[in-house]
């Protein structure tokens, strides 16, 4: 409990510290949403924001009661982005924890905490923030459906999955990966295969529909305003890929797999230009965890979630303009942040003849996390 909330601490400074003022000013999505919060305090609820190519609306509600309570200001704008940015890493360990163990947890939400991606996004008028504290919430609710057969954990996990679409385009994505595991579970867990373990899906699938009705009534009458974005920044679009489709996909999936540790994303307003996810330490530790994940793959649900969604939520950038592009692959966060904390939880464990670096390791790993 005490580190958990000295991780918290440490991430709400991070995340509120000169907020509104770093970065100075606002840029133009920012300002639309702030707009847009003022029309729907004007009485405009509308369940889709056709202006900037259309947004989701979710994000832009929470900065309409930000700006409501204080005022219009950059500060009140970005400050609807660190409760969201907070929680997520709260959410982080408690879907860590149950998929894994706690010591896994409270790593995950550390590298979390300090990770520069998640700290940035949760200092700007975004609305890619939102989506990563879904996919956290849900993951929690349905490992613990997992574990303890309880519907009521699949129903919230349901709603949770539903209303992530109302956050950030990526979540479109999702469906591929939660397809991909369900295939995968059927095929390596014969139990699944039953009636009684069908059932949980069928209330997950019931919650989320529910919660998505209205948007996907929306998105079916009016298709040019949804997917406007979309075809827009598609690398099948000629004007992105030049003539050379193949090469240019090629190209992405390079960019988009060096993005932990080589090279990320370049535009300023997403990232310090060029700097990957993580650094060197922790790059290494990642790979450690991905190599941990892909050898228990077969029969560990958890692990082959991680390596699934993973793979499937670089599909957003990977296939756009600007690869690596952190809002559009923001769903990878934060389940990314698992594989260096299974790297270091495996390390943790390991001790090499007589000499106990296991130990010595630990007593350093939380400095080096806060370094």
């Amino acid at each position: 409990l005490w580190l958990m909330l000295l991780i918290l601490l440490v991430a709400g400074a991070l995340r509120l510290a000169y907020t509104g003022q770093v970065p100075p000013g606002l840029y133009h999505d920012e300002a639309y949403n702030g707009l847009d919060a003022l029309d729907v305090l004007d009485g405009d609820l509308s369940l889709y924001f056709d202006a900037n190519n259309g947004r989701e609306p979710l994000f832009i509600y929470l900065i309409a009661l930000s700006v409501g309570q204080l005022g219009r200001s950059t500060f009140a704008v970005r400050l609807a982005a660190f409760a969201p940015g907070l929680l997520t890493v709260a959410a982080t360990f408690a879907a860590a924890r149950t998929l894994f163990t706690r010591r896994v947890g409270l790593l995950s939400a550390a590298i979390l905490s300090v990770t520069l991606w998640h700290v940035h996004l949760s200092r700007v008028g975004f609305r890619a923030i939102l989506l990563p504290l879904f996919i956290a919430l849900m993951v929690w609710q349905g490992a613990l459906g997992w574990r303890t057969g309880r519907s009521r954990h699949w129903l919230a996990a349901g709603a949770l999955y539903g209303l992530s679409f109302y956050t950030y385009m990526a979540a479109r994505f999702t469906p591929v990966a939660l397809l991909l595991f369900g295939f995968y579970a059927l095929a390596t867990h014969p139990a699944c295969r039953s009636r009684q373990r069908l059932t949980p899906w069928a209330w997950f699938g019931l919650a989320a529909l529910v919660a998505l009705a209205p948007l996907a009534l929306f998105a079916l009458t009016h298709p040019d305003l949804v997917l406007s974005r979309t075809d827009q920044v598609s690398i099948w679009n000629s004007e992105i890929h030049g003539g050379d489709f193949w090469g240019t996909l090629v190209k992405h999936t390079g960019r988009t797999l060096g993005m932990f540790f080589i090279k990320g994303d370049r535009i300023w307003r997403h990232n310090v230009p060029w700097r990957p996810v993580f650094d060197p330490l922790l790059g290494v530790l990642f790979l450690i965890g991905l190599a941990r994940a892909l050898r228990d793959l077969r029969r560990n649900a958890a692990m082959a979630l991680l390596v699934i969604w993973t793979g499937t939520m670089m599909l957003p950038t990977l296939l756009a303009e600007d690869a690596p592009h952190f809002l559009r692959a923001v769903g990878l966060l934060p389940l990314a942040t698992l594989f260096p904390a299974l790297g270091m939880d495996w390390f943790l464990r390991v001790k090499v003849h007589r000499v106990r670096i296991a130990e010595r390791v630990k007593n350093l790993a939380v400095p080096i996390i806060f370094l």
